[in-house]
């Protein structure tokens, strides 16, 4: 048996209405991982979307507030200002939590979806995502403060996949 690693987001938070899911799939420690993507009623309103240091606490004021959330996924202490424009560069480019730096903005969008794979996001170990938030952003916030306009916890799965052997005879 071989074991693949998986994640998915938990419920939204937040003031923005936007929804969706994100599944992740890394087949092997270390290996690219698959990211699908399906937000809706966005509302041509969120700008980017990534990966925040802390879990979102439930049942506080401010669950998308940076204070609670802090600052983008970015272990290996990548200067952003070393990053090129959105969707441009390569994924080693970008903070590892930044998903819109590597495929994209969410910018006049109503819904996406996509398919993804990032070598850099990992799902187990020291650098993983996996208990962690999601967050997407406003591109202008329309009411002003928080840039937060949805937030969801990443959750991880363990599904077993069995690996058979054939034997040619």
């Amino acid at each position: 048996m071989v074991r693949e690693h998986k994640a998915r987001l938990g419920n939204w938070f937040g003031p923005g209405l936007s929804g969706g899911q994100m599944r992740l799939v890394q087949g092997a420690v270390q290996g690219p991982t698959t990211i699908n993507v399906s937000l809706m009623n966005l509302d041509s309103l969120a700008g980017g979307y990534h990966v925040h240091l802390l879990p979102i606490k439930p049942g506080s004021v401010e669950p998308c507030s940076d204070a609670n959330i802090m600052g983008h996924f970015n272990p290996l202490g990548w200067n952003i200002s070393d990053s090129p424009a959105p969707g441009t560069g390569t994924m080693d480019q970008y903070e590892i939590g930044d998903i819109s730096g590597k495929f994209g903005m969410l910018n006049g969008l109503s819904l996406l979806e996509a398919l993804h794979l990032d070598p850099d996001i990992q799902l187990t170990g020291p650098h993983s995502i996996a208990g962690r938030s999601l967050v997407v952003h406003y591109f202008l916030h329309p009411m002003g403060g928080n840039s937060e306009m949805s937030v969801q916890r990443i959750h991880k799965e363990y599904h077993r996949r069995s690996v058979l052997s054939h034997v040619v005879e």
